[in-house]
């Protein structure tokens, strides 16, 4: 009897030691863990071989950019009013619709470029609605977190998720050179698509009934609740600098991603495998700064370490636009991937650890209405990139972020909390 409690408890045993880990026990959580590792996987893939396809068709940088602003130009509209859907839906059952829009707008391309009908136009519809759709998706995602795994363990479970997210960004764009350069375009598009059915045949295994607390009633009242999100993020100041950095990170920082098929083919002579590592790089770096960010959070605020990591990915990518050597391209984008973990980490879970659960729903919106601040800067980026080139739009940009993430973290009185540890009312 003795004996079999021992081997029950190793479990038990192995978290105490390695707390991080303590969310694994939710199979819920587990679930939805895998299915989005294999989403973000996707995600990185498909941005890059739409962004190569549109390079192919148009050879033109700002045509390039425009396809990523198509495909986050909706996210301000979904930002201020998708709570209203997204709150009416038991949260497993909507992820499980949207990412079937997702794999029936790949498989509409794949077939396309199948009979040689694809025109640049489709590249960006496509782009469109499934950034529609990842818009009401990502924010559903990240409110079932708490629900499955308590407040108390929602850093822990951002640690976890940004793991596998991470290893995706480094495996996903690897993934994705390999399969341009050996399968074409038509066989990237085709796995991509078959990685969706995979996503969708593990998130019909969830068992939770996760959803609002109260759903909104008619029009009128949903406005009054987009409202009320709005003066709650006012009040509250570690949510409040949260959004303005995602703000200005996704303006004038991520836009790089655009362009990333334009540096590793015009400025740094690469094909699609070069174009793969260039955004395994920035992966990996991820990948290791979440160990930073592990060991920091026992030390420092979650806010803190968010501004940090900001503003030294934004430095990552200036120097990054300056060089013109492949592999000095590769260690400053891993330089800023670094700081890219601190960042996707940090965002969801100030707002996450923060907010009431009857407002969790309604501040998430606002964060998608933060990340809704991207297509003003793919356009941005494209015009820049097609006046002045590539380097000089993300060098520019990226310096400007990074000022402005400063200037929050300097200038927004009651936003950095300094002291680490599980007290406190954003800290862990």
């Amino acid at each position: 009897m003795k004996k079999n409690k021992s081997k029950g408890c190793l479990g038990s045993r192995i978290i105490e030691q390695w707390e991080v880990l303590a969310p694994l026990q939710n199979r819920d959580f587990v679930r939805l863990w895998l299915a989005t590792g294999i989403w973000w996987k996707g995600l990185w893939i498909e941005q890059l071989v739409l962004g190569w396809l549109a390079l192919e068709l148009t050879d033109s940088a700002w045509l390039v950019a425009l396809v990523g602003f198509f495909r986050s130009v909706s996210l301000p509209f979904i930002g201020l009013l998708g709570s209203t859907v997204t709150d009416r839906i038991r949260r497993r059952h909507l992820v499980v619709v949207l990412q079937g829009v997702n794999v029936v707008g790949i498989g509409f391309l794949v077939t396309l470029l199948w009979l040689g009908q694809l025109a640049y136009w489709h590249i960006v519809l496509v782009s469109f609605i499934n950034g529609g759709a990842w818009g009401l998706d990502w924010p559903t995602r990240r409110a079932l977190i708490p629900d499955l795994v308590g407040k108390e363990r929602v850093v822990d479970a951002m640690v976890l998720e940004n793991f596998i997210q991470n290893a995706t960004r480094v495996l996903g764009p690897l993934l994705a050179g390999t399969l341009l350069a050996t399968l074409g375009s038509l066989g990237a598009l085709a796995i991509l698509c078959a990685m969706g059915l995979m996503s969708i045949c593990i998130l019909l295994g969830l068992q939770t009934d996760s959803r609002a607390p109260a759903a909104p009633a008619g029009m009128r009242a949903s406005l009054k609740r987009v409202r009320e999100g709005l003066r709650y993020v006012r009040r509250q100041r570690g949510i409040l600098g949260d959004l303005l950095i995602t703000v200005a990170m996704n303006v004038w920082a991520f836009p790089f991603l655009t362009l990333l098929p334009v540096f590793a083919r015009d400025v740094l002579g690469q094909g699609p495998m070069g174009l793969g590592i260039l955004g395994a790089a920035h992966g990996t770096g991820s990948f290791f700064g979440l160990l930073v960010v592990h060991w920091g959070r026992r030390r420092w605020s979650n806010e803190l370490i968010f501004t940090v990591g900001s503003a030294l990915s934004c430095l990552g990518l200036v120097a990054f636009s300056a060089s013109t050597a492949f592999h000095l391209s590769v260690g400053l984008l891993f330089l800023s991937g670094i700081g890219q973990a601190a960042f996707s980490i940090m965002q969801s879970a100030i707002i996450l650890v923060q907010t009431t659960d009857d407002m969790r729903g309604r501040v998430m919106g606002t964060l998608v209405l933060a990340i809704g601040g991207g297509p003003l800067g793919r356009l941005q980026s494209g015009a820049m990139a097609g006046v002045w080139g590539a380097p000089m739009a993300v060098g520019s940009m990226s310096a400007l972020a990074g000022l402005a993430t400063l200037g929050v973290g300097l200038f927004l009185k009651g936003f950095i909390r300094r002291e680490g540890g599980k007290g406190g009312e954003g800290g862990y």
